[in-house]
Order: structure tokens, then sequence, then C-alpha cells
């Protein structure tokens, strides 16, 4: 899952010739999604939406109509479904994308205090939703049955969470984010059929979302306020940390695990780390206030949201040190 907070100023840059496209959308996309199969990908809009851009044409072909604010999305692994969060942290919308329709509107609370980003994450087998919100008196992790769309599990959280990500092999599920007034971070682990936190691991920034290597054996974290991606060992639980542009918000992580992909909302860029050196080693220039990142299952093409009613798409191909 990738996510940002609200209120940043983007300032310009020129377009790098690997952006092959700017789409537009319609409204605002908090958050992006693409297909396992690479044939679509997914947008939700604040405006009450979630747009569906065919890959090939790379144009909107279909169009969600939904209550409330779409912001964070996931796909199932089939992509015959998707799960998205309410930016007013009151639903979870599940989603028939082959139908282009809501299933079911999962209440999950009423949000009484400012909530970080929800997020959502899907088991690899498909089988569990995992999502993150601030309800009336804490944050709360719930866990819904995707063959049933109830929740199973509802566990409150000792920080205000700001991404969430599934283990490769469903036992785990993790969770940035940060306690108080958000100085710093911190990293949990959940057991995912108990719930109960397993552990805690102090971070040295506050993280704007995760994501996991595809092996399960790192998480990285964008910190906005701290230019730079927080790395953690998930087996020794080392922490480390990487400089990337201002105001990294959205990451995203290819196929292959050999490259992070990093937008940078104040700079107009987008970061590309090579995991074995653990360095930056291209900045890809992009339209104003980047924000969320997917990569295509093939790690050929991202597809960047911006603060404007646009898509952009990137070849990766033509990035040096890129995909």
């Amino acid at each position: 899952m990738a996510s940002g907070r609200s209120g940043l100023v983007s300032s310009g840059a020129s377009v790098n010739p690997a952006v092959l496209a700017t789409i537009p959308i319609g409204g605002y996309g908090g958050d992006v999604a693409v297909s396992a199969d690479g044939a679509r990908t997914y947008v939700p809009l604040r405006t009450g939406k979630v747009v569906a851009i065919d890959t090939a044409s790379r144009q909107v072909v279909a169009t969600i109509a939904t209550n409330g604010q779409p912001y964070a999305m996931a796909l199932t692994p089939d992509g015959a479904r998707g799960y998205a969060t309410d930016m007013t942290a009151q639903y979870v919308l599940a989603l028939d994308t082959m139908n282009n329709r809501v299933i079911q509107s999962i209440p999950v609370g009423i949000i009484a205090r400012p909530i970080l980003t929800p997020a959502v994450a899907v088991s690899r087998d498909g089988t569990r939703a995992y999502v993150t919100a601030a309800t009336v008196n804490d944050d709360r992790l719930f866990v819904i049955d995707t063959a049933t769309n109830t929740i199973v599990g509802n566990q409150v959280l000792p920080i205000h969470p700001a991404g969430v990500a599934v283990s490769p092999d469903g036992r785990q599920v993790y969770v940035a984010g940060c306690k108080l007034a958000c100085i710093d971070g911190t990293f949990l682990v959940v057991d995912a059929a108990s719930t109960s936190v397993v552990s805690q691991t102090p971070l040295p920034a506050a993280p704007d979302g995760v994501v996991l290597a595809p092996d399960g054996s790192r998480a990285y974290m964008p910190n906005g306020l701290d230019a730079t991606v927080g790395v953690i060992d998930l087996a020794t639980k080392t922490v480390t940390r990487i400089a990337v542009d201002a105001q990294p918000i959205g990451i995203a992580v290819d196929p292959r695990g050999s490259f992070v992909y990093v937008t940078s909302f104040a700079m107009a860029s987008v970061s590309v780390i090579d995991t074995r050196s653990a360095a930056v080693v291209r900045k890809i220039a992009v339209n104003q206030g980047p924000r969320a990142i997917a990569v295509s299952p093939d790690g050929r093409f991202g597809y960047v949201t911006h603060s404007s009613p646009t898509c952009s798409v990137i070849d990766l191909g033509r990035v040096p040190g890129g995909s």
C-alpha cells in the first residue's frame, strides 16, 4: 500500500522522456493499484469514484461510483475484487472490478479525530484484507474475510497507522506509523491469526506508508518529513535510511525486488533505489505533485498519481538503472 500527507506544495520540474503518457482521470487520486495481469490500473478518487485505466490504450475505460471518499486501494490476486478505504474512515468498500460496482460498504466506525492516511493490504492468497482506521477512541487494524466481506478481526493499535502490508506467507501483518505527535515512528509486527501485536520497533522518522520486498525480507517506508526512505530488515529488525528528494510520500517495489521507486512531492521526481547497493541510482522528473506509485507486474511501467486529476505512465525500461 502507497500513501501521503495533505497540504503539501509542489515545485516545478521538467518532464523526463521516460514519462510516456499523462492520463486525465477526472479527480485527485490518492492511491493506485495494478491488476496481476497488468491489463488494468485502478485509481480511487476523492470525488467518490474509482476509475479503471486500460493499460494498453492508456484510457479510462470504466468508473465505479461509490459513496464517501475512496483513498487507498488494494486488489485480490485474481483481480476480481478490490478493497478501498474511505478517507472519512467510516467504510471499507468491497468492489467487483469485473462488473464495475460496489458489492458492499463495510462499516468500521465513525472518525472522531484526524487519521494519517487510511491504508489497506490484501494477503497473497486473497482470503484476507487488512485495513487501518481511526475510530472514535483509538486507532485500529480490521481484518476482513474476503469470501463473506465481514470483519473477523479488530485490533487496537498502539500507534497512529500510516501503512499496512502482509508477509508473503500471510502469517504476519506489518503496520508502520507513529505515536503521539509523530516526531519519530514505530513499526509493528502483528500476528495475522490472533491480530495481537508481536513486536514494536522504534523508527528514527515518521513513515508515510510501507511496502515489502517480494521475498518478505525487508520493509521500505517513505519518510515525508525526513527526505529519506526507511529500510527495516525483518529478520534482525535493523533499521537504516536512504536519502531521497524532499517529501517522499509514495513508494513501490518492482516484482523482482531489485529496485524501489519513491515519489518526492516537493521535487516532482521519482527516485530509483537499487536494493543491492541501497543507494539512489536515478531520478526521474515527472509532473507536479506526484503522490502514489505502482509498478506493473512485468516491471516495465510505473503508474503515478498526482495532486491533480491525472495519472502518469513511466517507461521504467527507459530509465538507466531501472527495471
